[in-house]
């Protein structure tokens, strides 16, 4: 613990931020981990944890005798920047601690405490940080921003004689960044390459863990009638934020333990093609006697050749029979190339049947249609836990900003590709025979003792 004198009594830096249980939760994170994001619901107190947090790092390198540190607290642009931090600095520090300098924006402690420099930035254009350094980086409301901008300022985190820099985060869901922040902090999905894997580290702040807010703004908090976006703001839920183009998503009801497809339910496939620098996403489909959709297996793949995605498809598909497959329309350009992807595909034993529909709305429509709860409160999609990439990428998906009734082309949005192809697809093809009277209710009975594989042996007495 760092002490410090007050002229008559020696205090601690506790005594001084009065950091709340969670706030300690994440400074200790802070000391054990490079990457540390902490946020989730709103009024968990995050920017002044972030204030306070790198202050006591400034005065933690003072402690090991390394003096005149650069730290820096950004935020996407500078009205941000003003609003949640410049205006309550001069408040909030005492001046014996130091002094803020407005015309540069850093507050800068006395050299009794190291002279170390908090600078404050923003971040509408982060080129201009190429050439400075910092010990720690704290960004607030780190989904505001784009991936790039954290690849840049991961660069800059380098200081003498300080091996162990800092990058602090806080945010809460929603934003254009969301896709890529949930993707490393709360899925644990780092890039190929990463060496440090380890070092991500998640800390929720929830509004309950804040006892200094206001009781009123709870009320608020909890008045707002639609119940996703009240569990949002409560619980910060990263499934559910402002912006996200399938609202319907819920994890409880659109995902279920993988069992045995029967074999009277109709089979599919569906690919979005890509090159070897995109994604490829491949999901195969069950339709079943109700006319739902079940997804039950997938090959999501980057770095692979045409040859080598269709190769890895044939191997998974081994021993199935499939109704047809629908596949992304582009797969039939020739690119100047001798042969189309799809003729790539058909050489290595992948037919491709049925090409995209191009009318991308409409098809998002037909999806919107399968998520959404019926009068039983279930989906007519469900998708098995073993497709972990559509269940990642398909809640990240945000309204495009020049179409609102568009996905927004920036996102991952190939598995939802594939999903949206297949499912446009079924408005002329007939299910499977309906469920008998005592199919349904066995099937109930099944259920509701809690089967492994409810469909197990349900129709082994049908022909096809």
């Amino acid at each position: 613990m760092t002490n410090m004198k007050n002229y008559k009594k020696e205090i601690t830096f506790n005594e001084i931020c009065n950091f709340t249980e969670k706030q300690k939760e994440a400074c200790i994170a802070v000391r054990k981990y490079k990457f540390v994001l902490f946020g989730g619901a709103m009024g968990g107190g995050k920017s002044y944890f972030l204030r306070w947090q790198l202050i006591r790092l400034l005065l933690e390198f003072n402690a090991k005798e390394i003096k005149h540190v650069t730290v820096g607290l950004f935020c996407e642009d500078y009205p941000s920047l003003d609003d949640r931090h410049l205006s309550k600095v001069k408040f909030e520090f005492p001046c014996w601690l130091g002094n803020y300098n407005s015309s540069e924006r850093n507050f800068v402690l006395r050299e009794k405490w190291g002279g170390g420099i908090l600078a404050f930035r923003n971040l509408d254009d982060v080129s201009k940080y190429q050439s400075s350094e910092f010990a720690a980086i704290a960004v607030d409301e780190l989904t505001r921003n784009k991936e790039e901008i954290f690849i840049t300022l991961r660069t800059r985190l380098r200081w003498p004689k300080i091996e162990g820099t800092r990058f602090i985060a806080a945010s809460n869901p929603g934003g254009i960044g969301h896709e890529w922040v949930k993707k490393l902090w709360i899925d644990k999905v780092c890039y190929p390459n990463e060496k440090q894997a380890d070092q991500f580290v998640y800390i929720p702040a929830l509004l309950k863990d804040n006892p200094h807010i206001d009781p009123s703004y709870i009320e608020q908090i909890e008045s707002i009638p639609d119940e996703k976006k009240r569990n949002a703001y409560l619980n910060g839920n990263w499934d559910i934020f402002e912006g996200q183009y399938f609202s319907e998503w819920d994890r409880e009801k659109h995902v279920i333990k993988p069992f045995k497809i029967p074999d009277s339910w109709f089979c599919f496939r569906s690919i979005d093609v890509s090159g070897r620098s995109g994604i490829t996403s491949c999901h195969w489909y069950a339709l079943d006697h109700s006319g739902n959709v079940w997804v039950y297996r997938e090959h999501y793949a980057t770095g692979l050749d045409s040859d080598q995605h269709a190769e890895r498809i044939k191997e998974l598909s081994e021993n199935e029979e499939y109704r047809y497959t629908v596949y992304d329309n582009s797969a039939d350009a020739k690119l100047g190339l001798p042969e189309t992807t799809s003729e790539i595909y058909l050489r290595h034993g992948v037919n491709l049947d049925v090409p995209s529909s191009k009318k991308r709305v409409m098809g998002w429509d037909v999806v919107h249609q399968y998520m959404r709860c019926d009068e039983n409160n279930e989906p007519k999609l469900k998708i098995f836990e073993n497709c972990p990439n559509m269940i990642r990428a398909i809640p990240m998906l945000i309204h495009d900003e020049n179409n609102k009734d568009d996905v927004d082309p920036r996102g991952e949005c190939h598995a939802a590709d594939d999903l949206r192809y297949f499912l446009q697809t079924l408005r002329e093809q007939k299910s499977p025979r309906p469920l008998t009277p005592v199919q349904k209710r066995l099937l109930e009975i099944r259920e509701s003792a809690g089967y492994e594989n409810p469909y197990d042996g349900l129709f082994q007495d049908e022909t096809e």
